[in-house]
């Protein structure tokens, strides 16, 4: 494959779901129907080869943007990370993806890079292969419904082995984007309503999907919705648009009931109060050829009706992946180094609320010199 077909590849990856067009439509959807195709065969989750990112093992996962600072050691070895990507499959071959495939894999690592390394900080990332579903297979309900219980099967099995075999009793996060983040919301729902688990759970980061609400009770699929930076044992979620766009409501939530879940990651908090670019510590583009040094200040970020919006980054690298005011693919990239931090300050709460004693961090360092103005 020549380097320009990479490229396009790739950038065809990380648009937003539901905007590929005629032709992405058409490379992702296969020419028989969802029944008429027999999955391709369950990964074991007691091979290395079925996870994109296991801790001693080099990964994307573990790329820190330059200009900041790595984790503690101490604080990553106390907690764990258990991450799901988004969708990185987009051929026409299968419904369900192989974990096999190699331009699959190198796109899921730029998609680890993206959003799963912003929480190297706060824990050791366990992020497993799965059979995903492909791009446009969403748009379709036999597909869709049957697409995402494969790939649930992949998740749930590969959550149990991390639980059984990895964890060890670990404080955890559990962390998605987009695909991966619906799927986070079925392991709420089955693992988190109650008991041991839920205790351990330092907090739930399904990014870039519908996430609805109990206005009655402030939870989303029975767990607490976060309403500061430091809470623990509860859910943070937003979707990415820049102001007045409509795409943001093309498609309708995963459930009729209840509002969708805005927690505004410049403020940690679940109002709709404009927050100032200033308080934005850094943005990474899409990491197609390795982290780029975090910008500081690039957009601001306000909650309104379920949604997060924001003013129009500047930048190409900024615009390469943006469809129509959608800017799912950087749900993560846009506010990185705030993501990163609030994920080490949760996880220091919970251990410190549970009587383990980490070393104070290090102060972080700007992105790029800019001045801590209002912290």
């Amino acid at each position: 494959m020549t380097r320009q077909l990479f490229l396009i590849a790739l950038t065809i990856a990380v648009v937003p779901l539901w905007g590929c067009g005629t032709t992405g439509r058409w490379i992702s959807t296969p020419s028989s129907e969802f029944s008429k195709l027999t999955p391709p065969p369950a990964p074991d989750y007691s091979k290395e080869s079925s996870w994109a990112s296991l801790p001693g093992i080099d990964s994307s996962a573990q790329d820190v943007p330059p200009g900041l600072k790595p984790g503690q050691p101490e604080l990553i070895q106390a907690v764990d990370v258990f991450y799901l990507h988004p969708t990185s499959y987009f051929w026409r071959w299968h419904w369900n993806a192989p974990i096999t495939g190699w331009l699959t894999r190198k796109i899921t690592s730029v998609t680890i890079a993206g959003s799963g390394s912003a929480f190297n900080g706060a824990g050791q990332i366990y992020a497993p292969r799965y059979r995903q579903l492909t791009l446009s297979g969403f748009e379709i309900p036999e597909s869709r419904i049957g697409g995402l219980d494969v790939a649930y099967e992949d998740v749930r099995h590969a959550f149990m082995y991390f639980i059984d075999h990895y964890n060890k009793g670990k404080p955890f996060i559990i962390v998605g984007h987009s695909q991966g983040s619906r799927l986070i919301l079925r392991l709420l729902t089955e693992f988190f309503q109650e008991g041991e688990l839920r205790e351990r759970l330092i907090a739930a980061y399904p990014i870039g999907t519908w996430v609805n609400t109990d206005p009655s009770t402030q939870t989303a699929f029975g767990v607490p919705i976060c309403e500061n930076a430091e809470q623990t044992g509860c859910v943070i979620s937003w979707r990415a648009f820049v102001y007045g766009s409509q795409s943001a409501f093309d498609l309708p939530p995963l459930q009729e009931k209840g509002i969708d879940l805005c927690v505004n990651p410049l403020s940690w908090k679940a109002d709709s109060v404009a927050v100032p670019a200033e308080k934005n510590l850094g943005s990474i583009p899409i990491p197609m050829f390795g982290q780029s040094q975090p910008i500081p200040g690039l957009v601001g970020a306000q909650c309104k009706e379920g949604v997060l919006y924001f003013d129009q980054p500047e930048g190409w690298r900024f615009s390469l992946a943006e469809d129509e005011g959608s800017y799912h693919a950087y749900d993560v990239e846009l506010f990185y180094v705030n993501t990163r931090e609030n994920a080490i300050l949760r996880s220091r709460k919970w251990l410190a609320d549970h009587g383990i004693s980490i070393p104070e961090p290090q102060k972080a360092e700007p992105a790029s010199g800019s001045p801590e103005e209002g912290e």
